[in-house]
């Protein structure tokens, strides 16, 4: 890569014009900051410290990322359809895209939990064994069925006893013609669940299956698409191809299944109780006596299994969530709760679910407050002597929500705690946007709500609330530009800006957006050092996926070259939030940018390529490779992990350690982080030889490796946590030199 980046950040790649900032600052409500604010302007030393900080208490970034990632699944395109009667898109699952640009098709990786669901509470149809056979030999299976056998468990199940780990689910809807060998990953299973007359079964020909097989075995992939009976191909080569699932288990045995699961075995006696009880029978049986859907029942099994109710009480629980699928019940649904006080409850649990109790509640009630005026004494909030009646328990109830036991975050790291979630995942998503779309005073109220929310004590309240902001500019850009996006951007608070940035990464997920977030992010960039600061945090929303990223490499390469400290930091942080994705190509180019600013002549931009790198080792972690006989969990610096796992990274991180440790602005913070990547591993063999190789990598010159022993020496203080690390690295260094 060359000095100056290859395409200006003046042009975007469609060639239209960009807002200049002036014409920003001319919009209703964008407060820019003059150059020299009135708060305190921020100096090299603000940022030395806030990298000892991330030192001493690595997992910051990995922490705020976390819930954004949670915050976003909510708030999803894929959170808002439906897929096998009742199971929903969202939750933890990561969305992906395959292909480039107009030829690409959205999809989201089944996490862990839904793939250990189908491994051990799966119930197979009758003629299960006779379609394993026959789809061995073929990449592209249709499976066939009347709605509600299920037939995306069965998909699920083949594609997993035919040993692909990783799943991904297409988009509802999905053109198959748009997937090509370099768009799918090698050894990826992909599923499809087509249910519309026309949809992308009906497109299939027998040269398209026969294009598909061919693409599928290059990389080692294979496809299954479901279909309901009558939306059969129709064609013989198809028919070939296409398996019916004949026998489903009985809903009953599916439901018991599907609940002792999630109940656990920790929870057999409760799972007893339940499928003992009379009440809970209607959960899996039509009062018709007409065949039960069977994702409708395992649906039910897992919303019951989060009830702590008496039967009779989960069971009603249960039967209140599923009439709110439908539209108007779910509107009659929010008019219907009790007070505002409730309502509040409900929207800030949209906003806030993850999050402990006692944090929504009391978030909920500074919503009450700004909706309400305060009290008086003709008016007084609640009369003298009037007992308190609204339990924990029963508004919860009342708002469809739930407490799941979780670790939370805290003003001193990361606690244990019941926070609040919804029944039903797809419940945020609705909430907020019929809260914008239909409650006139409650949405002149809410940005300013969310604004303050943002500037909350803890990092994952700002994160969510800044979420929720990114998804209603989906709904109206233009009015959360101007009176949230813009100030934000501008303030000379970090968290304000930070809260911009995140709100953009969630409005880019909307495609029509892209461009006009692409185009604000460009103007900023060219505006205050708080503009450019929050230019540089948001710059990972110019990374179309699939798609060449010089426009933001470009961007991130121009603000670097800076001596505003903000703008710095800035640009640590930007680095940092995308090293902690996994993201490969993301990673190279992050890591090929980073070496070019440590290496180059320009001072401003080796000093931000130098405080980049460290805030990233200092920050970053990631869960070691299990050791055989050994189940503690292991954490290693993700930039460790990455360099133990690829040769090429390691050769990246190496010369990036030896870079700081050689210069003189840097070298202090450099010992200090080492030092702690030295005691993170000291009780880990591999990830003590993991760190000695990557110290010999580094240390390519005679001075570089004095560098590196007299600091590795230091460590060998009794009171050291990195005795056993030190020993090693010497160890290490003295057998290599024999060997040459």
């Amino acid at each position: 890569m060359s000095e100056e980046p290859t395409r200006g950040h003046h042009q975007n790649g469609s060639g239209a014009p960009r807002p200049a900032p002036e014409e920003e600052a001319a919009a209703p409500g964008p407060p820019g900051p003059p150059e020299r604010s009135e708060q305190p302007e921020l100096g090299i030393e603000d940022i030395l410290r806030a990298l000892s900080a991330r030192t001493a208490q690595p997992g910051t970034t990995d922490e705020r990322l976390d819930a954004e990632r949670d915050a976003r699944s909510s708030f999803s395109r894929f959170a808002q359809s439906r897929i096998s009667g009742e199971r929903v898109y969202g939750g933890d699952h990561i969305e992906v895209v395959l292909g480039q640009g107009s030829r690409s098709v959205r999809a989201y990786q089944l996490p862990a939990q839904d793939i250990d669901l189908a491994l051990s509470a799966f119930l197979p149809p009758a003629n299960y064994p006779s379609i394993l056979r026959a789809a061995e030999s073929l990449r592209v299976v249709l499976v066939s069925g009347a709605p509600g056998h299920g037939k995306y468990a069965v998909a699920q199940r083949l594609l997993l006893d035919l040993h692909h780990t990783t799943l991904q689910c297409l988009e509802p809807g999905a053109d198959l013609g748009l997937l090509e060998e370099k768009s799918l990953h090698p050894g990826h299973g992909y599923l499809l669940q087509d249910r519309a007359p026309g949809g992308a079964a009906g497109a299939l020909s027998g040269f398209e299956l026969q294009r598909l097989n061919t693409v599928m075995r290059a990389k080692g992939c294979r496809l299954i698409v479901t279909l309901s009976d009558g939306l059969g191909p129709g064609d013989p080569e198809l028919d070939r191809q296409t398996f019916a699932v004949q026998g489903p288990p009985a809903p009953r045995d599916v439901f018991a299944k599907h609940l002792r699961w999630w109940l656990g075995p920790g929870r057999a006696g409760r799972a007893d109780e339940l499928l003992g009880a009379p009440e809970t029978a209607v959960l899996h049986t039509e009062p018709s006596g007409a065949d039960t859907p069977l994702g409708r029942v395992a649906e039910n099994a897992r919303l019951l299994s989060r009830s702590s109710g008496t039967p009779a009480e989960a069971v009603r629980e249960v039967g209140d969530q599923a009439s709110l699928r439908d539209t108007q019940e779910f509107e009659k649904w929010f008019n219907g709760l009790a007070d505002p006080q409730t309502q509040c409850l409900a929207l800030a649990t949209a906003v806030f679910g993850g999050e402990a109790y006692e944090t929504v509640a009391a978030l909920a009630g500074s919503l009450v407050r700004c909706l309400q005026p305060p009290p008086t004494a003709a008016h007084p909030d609640r009369p003298r002597h009037q007992a308190f009646t609204a339990t924990r328990a029963a508004r919860l109830r009342q708002v469809s929500a739930t407490l799941v036991s979780e670790s939370v975050a805290s003003r001193h790291g990361g606690a244990p705690a019941r926070v609040v979630r919804f029944l039903d995942p797809s419940m945020a998503s609705r909430v907020l946007r019929t809260v914008w779309d239909e409650y006139d005073d409650l949405r002149h109220e809410l940005p300013g709500w969310l604004k303050k929310c943002a500037g909350h004590e803890l990092a994952t309240v700002r994160t969510r609330a800044a979420v929720a902001v990114g998804f209603l500019a989906g709904l109206s850009f233009d009015s959360l530009r101007t009176g949230v996006l813009q100030p934000w951007a501008g303030s000379p608070l970090a968290v304000q800006r930070e809260a911009a940035a995140t709100a953009l990464v969630m409005a880019a997920e909307n495609p029509e957006l892209a461009q006009p977030v692409g185009d604000l992010v460009h103007a900023w960039a060219d505006g205050t050092a708080p503009f450019r600061a929050t230019s540089a945090r948001a710059w990972s929303v110019l990374r179309r996926p699939g798609e060449q990223h010089d426009e933001a490499v470009a961007l991130l390469h121009t603000l670097a070259d800076t001596d505003r400290a903000e703008v710095m930091e800035a640009v640590c942080l930007g680095v940092t939030d995308s090293l902690a994705g996994s993201d490969h190509a993301e990673t190279r180019d992050v890591l090929d940018l980073l070496r070019q600013w440590v290496s180059t002549r320009n001072p401003r931009r080796r000093a931000v390529g130098q405080l980049a790198f460290l805030f990233s080792a200092a920050d970053l972690l990631e869960d070691a490779p299990a050791a055989a006989g050994n189940a503690t969990r292991r954490r290693w610096p993700r930039l460790l992990a990455l360099a133990a796992h690829d040769p090429v990274r390691q050769r990246d991180v190496a010369r990036l350690w030896d870079a700081v440790l050689h210069s003189r602005e840097s070298y202090t913070a450099a010992c200090q982080v080492l030092t702690e990547w030295a005691r993170a591993v000291d009780a880990d063999p591999s990830g003590r030889r993991a760190l000695a190789r990557l110290l010999h990598a580094s240390a390519s010159t005679p001075l570089g490796r004095r560098i590196v022993l007299r600091h590795v020496a230091t460590w060998h203080d009794t009171d050291s946590r990195a005795t056993r690390t030190a020993a090693h690295i010497l160890s290490h260094f003295e057998s290599e030199g024999t060997a040459r």
